[in-house]
């Protein structure tokens, strides 16, 4: 293919012997396999062709994975059957997976890409060629470019625009230097996957000390041990009684239920009890200072992807980072949570923590919604320093969080205003902790 060398705007300076072209000049893109859902298998069969997504492509990596799909040879056109040389990266992922490339560097027989890949073929069928291309767009710079030029799609899904991609400019070296080049890179491969590996240490390291320095502030504020107590504070009995006084009218009222694990509020023969509780705090179940509602699974025909009624949120999918987010929707006579209600994951992925901050929805049997009666920061948080204890406890046949562990579990719940006084001391702890 004939190229032509540009001269005006360009991103940096080259050599001389250098040229300027785009990348529709020396690669062509194709888009991957569209097919429907029921038309894919996962074991391979006579007549059917493999098909690579974007989980099998990693940064200069090509995998095959045992839960690759198959699709009919006919849904897949012969110029998009793999050939040694291509190179492939996701057209629609999350954002930080746009850029991500590879080569095919060795024959596969009967291989295409999906729908949500791109298929890079150099005009020029030669392995130097792939490579370059393949470093060069892997650079800080192209990376840059190629997130420039997405598109959001959803909550969660970036479109990489093809005619943009095709345009971008691309500087090509000589033969003899392209050569060079990527001899250099060979030979300090080994000092960067060296330094990988070093940096990867330093990062477990890191996030070892971070974990444990959380714990240890956790349990030391579940403890009454990082805030002064304020001889002025109104003990806990008494925010005890109002708590209970509010729960008596609302399961009057018919608003929440009696649950059958309330019992006596201090046990102290209990294997929970504490034998030093702070000043003005009190040890009680879980159970009369919570109202515990559990996640109920909902039919196919019972929800829906449309907009109308109230979001239906299914499990640790719907959290990310304290926060929840949802694509399903449900009637309104389904609500099981309100705004402010803590979520915590109890089946599959267990212990994810979020508060409710979509308003009234429906959560599934994975998830139990807390209501707190006691402040809900403070509540959320000894959730969190009591994780991994409330995850060992559970005894049902599938692992998970059983909503008795949860009720029966004590809790040392401080006065009003020093349930408040830890919540923004943890508050600023954390904070500072995201932000190194």
């Amino acid at each position: 293919k004939e190229i032509r060398n540009i001269t005006d705007e360009l991103p940096f300076e080259i050599p001389e012997s250098w040229a300027w072209v785009r990348l529709k000049d020396i690669i062509s893109i194709q888009t991957g396999a569209s097919f429907k859902k029921e038309q894919a298998v996962l074991a391979k069969k006579e007549n059917y062709i493999r098909v690579l997504r974007g989980g099998n492509i990693e940064p200069f990596n090509l995998f095959l994975k045992d839960n690759d799909l198959y699709i009919p040879e006919n849904l897949v056109p012969k110029n998009i059957i793999l050939e040694i040389n291509d190179l492939l990266t996701p057209s629609v992922t999350s954002l930080e997976n746009i850029g991500k490339i590879c080569i095919v560097n060795h024959e596969l027989n009967n291989v295409t890409a999906g729908g949500f890949v791109f298929i890079f073929r150099p005009f020029l069928n030669l392995s130097f060629i792939s490579e370059i291309i393949m470093y060069f767009i892997s650079s800080p710079l192209f990376q840059s470019l190629m997130k420039d030029i997405t598109k959001k799609s959803g909550q969660a899904f970036y479109n990489l625009s093809k005619e943009r991609f095709a345009n971008l400019y691309f500087p090509i070296p000589p033969e003899k230097e392209i050569r060079r080049i990527l001899s250099k890179i060979n030979q300090t491969e080994p000092l960067l996957e060296n330094y990988k590996n070093e940096e990867n240490k330093l990062t477990n390291l890191e996030s070892l000390f971070e974990e444990k320095l959380k714990a240890s502030i956790l349990q030391y504020a579940i403890e009454g041990k990082l805030v002064k107590q304020d001889p002025n504070d109104e003990p806990a009995s008494k925010l005890l009684e109002r708590i209970q006084e509010e729960k008596e009218k609302l399961i009057k009222d018919g608003k929440i239920k009696r649950d059958k694990h309330e019992s006596e509020i201090v046990a102290s023969d209990d294997k929970n009890y504490y034998e030093n509780i702070p000043n003005g705090w009190i040890n009680s179940k879980l159970s009369f200072v919570i109202n515990l509602v559990s996640g109920v699974d909902l039919s196919p025909s019972e929800y829906s992807s449309e907009n109308i009624g109230v979001p239906y949120i299914t499990g640790a999918s719907n959290f990310h980072e304290g926060n929840i987010f949802f694509s399903r929707y449900t009637k309104e006579k389904y609500i099981n949570s309100q705004k402010g209600d803590i979520l915590l994951t109890c089946k599959g992925t267990i212990g994810e923590l979020a508060f409710n901050n979509v308003g009234n929805c429906h959560v599934a049997r994975q998830i139990m919604s807390i209501k707190s009666f006691i402040n809900p920061e403070f509540l959320a948080y000894w959730l969190l320093a009591k994780r991994k204890q409330l995850i060992s406890s559970g005894k049902s046949i599938i692992p998970g969080i059983g909503r008795k562990t949860i009720l029966e579990s004590y809790i040392l719940i401080p006065p009003l205003f020093e349930e408040k006084r830890i919540s923004e001391k943890l508050d600023a702890f954390f904070t500072l902790i995201q932000s190194n």
